[in-house]
C-alpha cells in the first residue's frame, strides 16, 4: 500500500511538472505560478530554474529575482542553470552590484569553469555598462566559443567602442571562428559609425559567399544598407534597397536619411513620396529624414509644408527633433528672424540642441545680437558643454570683441569646462587609424606630423591664413 501511494505521488508530481513546463512554454506565467505554489514539495531545482527562466523570457526580471531569493530561503543550492538565468535577469535589471555577488558565488562554487556561465557574466557586465569587467571575464575564458566572441563584440558595440568592435572581429577570425548573423549585426553598425567602407564591403561579401543573405532577416539587410548609406556609398545602398523583397518603414527611412545626409534632396523627397504612395505610413524617423534632406538641400518651402502637414495629414505630432531640423534649415538659408520666431512659438520647450543649432546659424550669418540670446539659453541648459563656448567665442572673435572672448575663457575655467579634443580616423588596408588632436601615440606619429606640416605649408603658399581663434581652445 505504501509503495502504491509513493507511486501515485510520483505520478502526480511528474504530471504537475509536465503541466508547469507546458505553461512556461506558452508564457502563461500566472497559471504556471499558481500551479507552482500548489506543489506539495518544492525540492526539485529544475522547477525553480524553469520558473526563473520563464520570467526572464517575458522580461519580468524582478519576479525572476523574487523566485531566486525564495529558492535560497528554501535551502536549495543554485546550480549552473540557475546562475545563467539569474544573471540574465540581473542584466535586464541593470543590477551590477548583485551581479558581482553572483559572480563571486560562481567562483566559490567553481561554476566559473563553465563557458555558458562566463558568457552570461560578459552579457551581464556589458548590459550594466561595465566594459572593463566584461573584457576581463572574456580574456580569462580558456575555451571560448562563438557565443563568447559574439557577447564581447556586442558589448563593445553597445558601449560605442566601434574601433574595438572591429579589432575583436579580427581576433575572432584569427582564432578560427566564423562570424554568424549575430556577429554581423553587431559589426555592421561599427563600420557605419566609422565610415569603414572597405570593412563593410568585406562583411557584405562574406554574407553573400556564406549564404547568410538567404537566412538573414529584414533587420540584417537594413543594417547592410545603413552601413553603405552612412559610408557615403548611396549607389550600393540603393542596389541593396532595390533587391529587397520585403521593405519595412525602417528600410525606407534609411534611404531617405542617407540621401538627405549626402545632399541628394530630390532623391530623398521622391523616395518619401513613393513610400507614402505604396501604403506605408511614415513615422517620426521618416520626417526627421525628409526634413533633414530639405535642410541640407535648401528646400525651404517644402520643409515648411512638411512640418505643417505632419499632424493633419500624416497623424505624426512634431517632436523636438523635427523643429530642430526646420530651425537648422531656416538658419542655413539665412532666415534667422524666422527661425527665432519658430523657436519662440514652438509648442515644445526648446532644448539645448535647438538653441545650439540656432547659435551656429547666427555664427554663420554674423548675427551677434541673436547669438547672445541663443548663447544665454544654451548655457543655462547645458553649462558644461564646451561647444557652446566655442561657438560664441567664434562669433565674438569675428566681430573683433576680444574682451568678450577673454571673459568666455574665464567662464570656462570657472565652470571647469574643457574642450574635448578633435577626433578623426582614416581607413587604410591594414585597418582603421584613429587620431586625436595633439595625439602622439601613433607608431608612425613622426611621419604623420611631417605630412601634416607639409600640407599646412602648401595651404599657406596658396593663401590660407591661420584663424586667430583656431589656437584659442
Amino acid at each position: 500500500m505504501a509503495c502504491l501511494s509513493k507511486l501515485l505521488t510520483s505520478t502526480v508530481e511528474c504530471g504537475c511538472s509536465a503541466l508547469l513546463h507546458c505553461y512556461l512554454k506558452f508564457e502563461l506565467m500566472n497559471d504556471a505560478l499558481e500551479l507552482f505554489e500548489r506543489l506539495p514539495k518544492k525540492d526539485d531545482i529544475v522547477l525553480w530554474n524553469a520558473m526563473i527562466n520563464g520570467y526572464v523570457q517575458i522580461g519580468e526580471f524582478n519576479e525572476a529575482l523574487v523566485i531566486f531569493r525564495r529558492m535560497a530561503d528554501n535551502g536549495l543550492i543554485p546550480n549552473r542553470f540557475t546562475v545563467t538565468g539569474v544573471l540574465s535577469a540581473l542584466a535586464l535589471a541593470g543590477e551590477v552590484y548583485n551581479g558581482k555577488l553572483v559572480h563571486a558565488f560562481t567562483i566559490k562554487m567553481g561554476y566559473d569553469l563553465g563557458v555558458a556561465v562566463l558568457n552570461a557574466l560578459i552579457d551581464m557586465y556589458g548590459k550594466c555598462s561595465q566594459l572593463a569587467d566584461a573584457l576581463v571575464v572574456f580574456e580569462n575564458i580558456i575555451d571560448k566559443d562563438i557565443y563568447s566572441w559574439n557577447s564581447i563584440i556586442s558589448v563593445h558595440e553597445q558601449f560605442g567602442d566601434h574601433d574595438g568592435t572591429l579589432r575583436l572581429l579580427k581576433g575572432m577570425l584569427s582564432s578560427g571562428f566564423q562570424p554568424d548573423l549575430v556577429t554581423i549585426t553587431a559589426v555592421l553598425p561599427a563600420c557605419a559609425h566609422l565610415a569603414a567602407l572597405m570593412h563593410g564591403r568585406e562583411i557584405h561579401g562574406y554574407i553573400i559567399i556564406n549564404g547568410l543573405d538567404k537566412v538573414g532577416n529584414t533587420y540584417t539587410v537594413n543594417a547592410i544598407m545603413d552601413m553603405y548609406a552612412k559610408c557615403g556609398s548611396m549607389r550600393e545602398a540603393r542596389l541593396v534597397f532595390d533587391e529587397m523583397k520585403i521593405k519595412d518603414v525602417a528600410s525606407w527611412n534609411i534611404m531617405v536619411m542617407g540621401y538627405g545626409m549626402h545632399g541628394f534632396g530630390n532623391e530623398a523627397l521622391d523616395l518619401f513620396s513613393h513610400m507614402c504612395e505604396g501604403g506605408l505610413k511614415p513615422d517620426e524617423i521618416s520626417f526627421v529624414g525628409v526634413l533633414a534632406a530639405c535642410s541640407h538641400a535648401g528646400f525651404v518651402s517644402r520643409g515648411r509644408e512638411l512640418l505643417a502637414e505632419m499632424q493633419p495629414r500624416y497623424g505624426v505630432t512634431p517632436a523636438i527633433e523635427h523643429y530642430a531640423c526646420v530651425i537648422d534649415m531656416l538658419g542655413r538659408a539665412g532666415q534667422i528672424e524666422e527661425a527665432f520666431k519658430l523657436i519662440s512659438n514652438m509648442s515644445i520647450k526648446p532644448n539645448q540642441v535647438v538653441w545650439r543649432s540656432f547659435l551656429a546659424a547666427c555664427q554663420l550669418h554674423g548675427n551677434a545680437d541673436l547669438a547672445e540670446v541663443a548663447a544665454q539659453r544654451v548655457l543655462e541648459l547645458e553649462p558644461e558643454h564646451c561647444g557652446n563656448y566655442v561657438l560664441m567665442s567664434n562669433i565674438y572673435g569675428a566681430a573683433g570683441r576680444y574682451e568678450d572672448v577673454a571673459e568666455l575663457r574665464h567662464a570656462m575655467r570657472q565652470q571647469d569646462v574643457k574642450k574635448s579634443p578633435g577626433c578623426s580616423w582614416v581607413e587604410l588596408g591594414d585597418g582603421i587609424h584613429v587620431f586625436l588632436n595633439g595625439d602622439r601615440s601613433h607608431p608612425e606619429e613622426c611621419s604623420v606630423y611631417d605630412g601634416l606640416d607639409s600640407l599646412t605649408a602648401c595651404l599657406r603658399e596658396r593663401g590660407y591664413v591661420l584663424d586667430v581663434m583656431e589656437g584659442c581652445f
